[in-house]
């Protein structure tokens, strides 16, 4: 057992190299103490001596015939069956007499010999440590793929599906990618005036899939153009954003001028715009310096525009000049203090800059004009006001805009839970020229709209419902109501002596065909189950002064009244 036990020893796995150099130690201290004990046994094992016993002892071949070393050796030789006498026991002092062949002692049991030479063990040994070693190094791999795996895991891109649209972007917001759209589908019919009826319809109010995202946490960008009625771009930019206070965009936005106009399309209380969007552009070309200070409680802009005719959406500019657009807006309830007070916003927006309108031209027949003029329309979407624009070739009798054309558009918005309030007042100066006539007409235009949410919050970007529309739940989602009064008014000097003013006076606008001022009331009501879906019907009434009759005796256009109702999905 000597001889084996320091190789079972080794036999138990090592850990790693240096277990594997400790058994390498132990198995060569074990295969010299096994050396020592071999050389101290005899070359011959002992005879055993034979057994007295005559009774017990069995019979066997001849010693002769048995050879020398073998393992019948251990066997007890055989004695004779007669009884032998037992011999006297001998003294303490006497000395014993030496064992005789016939009572030689018994041989020992033989070692067991190695299993393998010292250099094969070794070698075992050492194949066993590299098998460990490698085991080792297998699981250090194993254990940075997993680690390498988590990573790949936490930065991989995170895809989201919910009203907000479809969204791919990393998880640190470096990277995004948003994919949405608006689809409104109206029907509007109008009452008391047959020429109106006549135009009762469904359409599709608005088709205008998005493209948006974010390249390295520092550019955002947006692309929205317009597949209803005429088609047209309507959002093109980039926004650099290196600090929040510090954003730079560039390409076709909206400008600063009109709180309602920076409102989403579907995000308005009632489904369309108030009269004073009549005196604002519904997207502007040029570069604008913004930002949020101390965390939204004050925001700027500074903007550089070609200048878009008001209620117009114009691809490039008609002359060289420049538009200056600016922008304060203060919400002091951001302060963490004063957060449980609401939302309240109020600010005032400016632009400025010089127009030239270009002379009536002809080419293959058809003649075109520049006037850089713009028309007013009502809530049903109806022309009641516009210049003069005759398509004579000299432009004696056409009006077009001339040098300084400015707005100036104080605004106040508040929003606390479920109701909600958004005013505004906008007025302009708009630099006119009519043959070698020129002046400055000043219109002006207002509105105020309150709203009400049932099971659910209001605020500048729409309607949230509590609860969304689940049917097990029996949750309706939110509901919203909402009435505007509005109104527009045209500077008289824009119809010469029918405005009041002499009768040699020049006009600028018939009164026979455009109104001199506009007044308006709309009370709405929607059902907003989820943020992405809302059901409207609204109703409008619009009464006017002028706009009828002839140039010499003009009387009001008819009250325009108008139900419109809507199906909206924005996602």
């Amino acid at each position: 057992m000597l001889a084996v036990w320091p190789w079972r020893r080794v036999g138990a796995r090592p850990r790693g190299l240096a277990a594997g150099l400790v058994v390498v130690a132990m198995a060569t201290a074990g295969g010299r103490a096994l050396a020592q004990i071999g050389s101290a046994l005899p070359d011959e094992p002992p005879v055993a001596p034979a057994r007295t016993d005559a009774a017990t002892a069995p019979v066997s071949a001849p010693p002769s015939v048995l050879p020398t070393g073998s393992r019948a050796a251990e066997v007890e030789p055989p004695v004779a069956d007669a009884p032998s006498p037992s011999p006297s026991r001998p003294s303490p002092s006497s000395p014993l007499p030496p064992p005789s062949s016939a009572e030689a002692a018994p041989p020992l049991a033989a070692p067991v010999a190695p299993v393998a030479t010292d250099g094969a063990r070794l070698d075992e040994i050492e194949q066993l440590a590299r098998i460990a070693a490698r085991k080792q190094e297998l699981t250090d791999e194993k254990s940075i793929k997993w680690d390498e795996a988590a990573k790949r895991i936490e930065s991989a891109p995170v895809t989201q599906v919910d009203d907000n649209g479809f969204s791919l972007k990393l998880p640190d917001g470096s990277y995004a990618l948003r994919l949405r759209a608006l689809v409104q589908a109206d029907g509007r019919g109008f009452f008391d005036d047959d020429a109106l009826q006549a135009t009762d319809t469904f359409l599709i109010r608005r088709f205008r899939p998005s493209l948006e995202g974010t390249l390295f946490g520092l550019v955002d960008y947006r692309l929205l153009p317009e597949l209803a009625g005429t088609v047209q771009l309507l959002d093109a930019y980039t926004d650099i954003h290196p600090w929040a206070w510090l954003r730079v965009r560039v390409g076709r936005f909206k400008g600063p001028i009109g709180l309602e106009r920076l409102q989403s399309d579907a995000d308005l209380p009632l489904l369309e715009r108030a009269l004073d969007s009549n005196l604002s552009s519904v997207r502007e070309l040029g570069v604008q310096l913004w930002g949020d200070v101390a965390g939204g409680v004050a925001q700027y802009a500074v903007a550089l525009f070609n200048g878009s005719v008001d209620g117009a959406n114009a691809d490039t500019d008609f002359n060289h000049a420049k538009d200056l657009a600016a922008r304060l807006f203060f919400q002091p309830l951001r302060i963490a203090a004063l957060a449980d007070g609401g939302s309240l916003g109020i600010g005032i927006a400016a632009s400025f800059g010089n127009r030239k309108g270009k002379l009536p031209t002809t080419s293959a027949g058809v003649t075109s004009v520049v006037t850089g003029l713009p028309s007013f329309r009502s809530a049903g979407q109806n022309t009641f006001f516009q210049y003069l624009a005759p398509t004579d070739t000299t432009g004696a009798s056409t009006v077009f805009t001339h040098q300084l054309t400015w707005h100036l558009n104080p605004q106040l918005s508040y929003y606390y839970e479920t109701v909600g309030l958004l005013a505004e007042y906008v007025v302009e100066g708009q630099g006119v020229q009519k043959g070698n006539t020129t002046t400055t007409l000043t219109n002006q235009a207002a509105h105020a709209t309150l709203s009400y949410v049932f099971n659910g919050k209001v605020g500048f970007d729409g309607v949230t419902p509590t609860v969304g529309f689940d049917r097990k739940l029996g949750a309706p989602g939110a509901f919203e109501l909402a009435v505007r009064w509005d109104w527009l008014r045209v500077d008289p000097a824009a119809f010469g002596g029918a405005g009041g003013a002499s009768a040699s006076a020049v006009e600028y606008a018939d009164p026979s065909r455009s109104a001199r001022s506009a007044q308006g009331w709309t009370a709405g009501f929607t059902w907003v189950p989820r943020r992405s879906v809302h059901l409207a019907i609204d109703f409008g009434q619009t009464s006017f002064t002028g706009g009828a009759g002839t140039t010499s005796a003009p009387v009001d256009r008819k009250t325009e009244n108008v139900l419109i109702a809507r199906s909206q999905v924005n996602f």
